[in-house]
């Protein structure tokens, strides 16, 4: 299948089907804001870097998450019935990276690197943050080698002054221009 390119005379040629990695290439395309989730507080804390975030509705007020079908996250959301989106500033790359590792920390340990403010849900709220979403899951769906949470938002916790968004594209953290504006 070819596709027209973006008016500068080139196109794109995908194979009838991709594999993973160029799938995965292909979709590191598209910028992402990065999130770390959480879920639970202190011996119960987990977190986890996640990028698949999308508001779904105002009415009601649902956000959709994705994450993997087999980690603790969906674990812990599942037996807690509830998550917080932190959306990430600027300069806070480091935590990106930690939550996304396989052996991040969880428990007490988590929530000390996190921070000690708690959602309406009881869920950490990740000091610093640009944004932090509270929300109860609504509905659960399988995905592949995901599942996908819709909760519905029951707070939203911003923070104070100007920053900008942590922002993830093509394998690696970068800015938006007018950085600060924000």
């Amino acid at each position: 299948m070819t596709v027209p390119g973006s008016g500068t005379g080139s196109t794109l040629t995908a194979p009838a089907g991709p594999d993973t990695a160029t799938y995965r290439r292909a979709m590191g395309l598209m910028p992402t804001g990065v999130t770390v989730i959480t879920s639970g507080n202190g011996e119960r804390t987990e977190a986890l870097t996640v990028s698949s975030v999308t508001s779904v509705s105002l009415e009601p007020i649902l956000l959709l998450i994705s994450i993997g079908a087999h980690g603790r996250m969906r674990r812990r959301i599942d037996l807690h019935g509830a998550f917080t989106v932190n959306v990430l500033a600027s300069g806070q790359e480091s935590l990106s990276a930690r939550f996304a590792a396989h052996d991040r920390p969880s428990g007490q340990t988590a929530q000390e690197v996190l921070g000690t403010r708690l959602g309406g849900t009881g869920n950490v709220l990740v000091s610093g943050a640009l944004l932090s979403v509270d929300c109860r899951v609504a509905h659960r769906y399988p995905g592949g080698d995901h599942v996908i949470f819709l909760g519905r938002v029951e707070s939203l916790y911003r923070r104070d002054g100007p920053a900008a968004p942590l922002v993830y594209h093509c394998g690696g953290y970068t800015t938006l221009a007018g950085e600060g504006a924000y």
